[in-house]
């Protein structure tokens, strides 16, 4: 649930961007502000949580500023390529992004364990490949054929739900294991 949670503005824009980009755009940047504001007065801001609230807000004032801009016809493949390079970056930094959502969920005895953080490298790696190979699907549908909703929304719904499911089991196995070695 705190994958959700984490992702909320991403998957409100997916599931509101084809009714309208504006409509998408607004609402997500919304839900972003108010994720953010939350975190910070939980005492932490993430590294997906600060690029999540600086892309929608961005992209919510260009919505409405520059509706023809045609930017909209980009936004799928932009949004998964932002998420690409910021789970990218904490890996890069060795803060993978998932860090924040796991210690949610695991003892802080646990936090920064050798093994918990391998895991954590590994499932932003999933997240990582999957956001990418959305970003390059969408690029590709668009510059194919822009008007195919059905097929960009698909490629967004399948870009958090294979690494979704793929972490969850991905985790549970980890923690399998590390409980047999307890």
């Amino acid at each position: 649930m705190n994958y959700v949670r984490g992702f909320a503005p991403w998957l409100c824009y997916a599931a509101l961007s084809p009714l309208d980009w504006r409509l998408g755009m607004c609402a997500a940047a919304l839900v972003a502000v108010l994720s953010l504001a939350g975190r910070l007065r939980a005492g932490g801001v993430d590294l997906l949580g600060t690029a999540t609230c600086t892309f929608f807000v961005a992209m919510a004032a260009i919505s409405l500023a520059a509706p023809e801009s045609g930017l909209n016809t980009w936004t799928c493949a932009l949004a998964n390529a932002v998420l690409a390079v910021t789970a990218l970056a904490s890996l890069v930094v060795r803060r993978p992004f998932t860090l924040a959502i796991a210690r949610s969920q695991v003892p802080e005895k646990f936090w920064n364990a050798p093994g918990f953080i391998r895991v954590n490298m590994v499932l932003t790696g999933m997240w990582t490949t999957a956001f990418a190979a959305a970003a390059v699907a969408c690029a590709l549908i668009v510059a194919y054929d822009h008007a195919a909703t059905l097929s960009l929304v698909t490629v967004q719904v399948l870009g958090f739900v294979i690494p979704f499911v793929l972490s969850g089991r991905y985790a549970a196995r980890a923690q399998a294991r590390a409980a047999a070695h307890e």
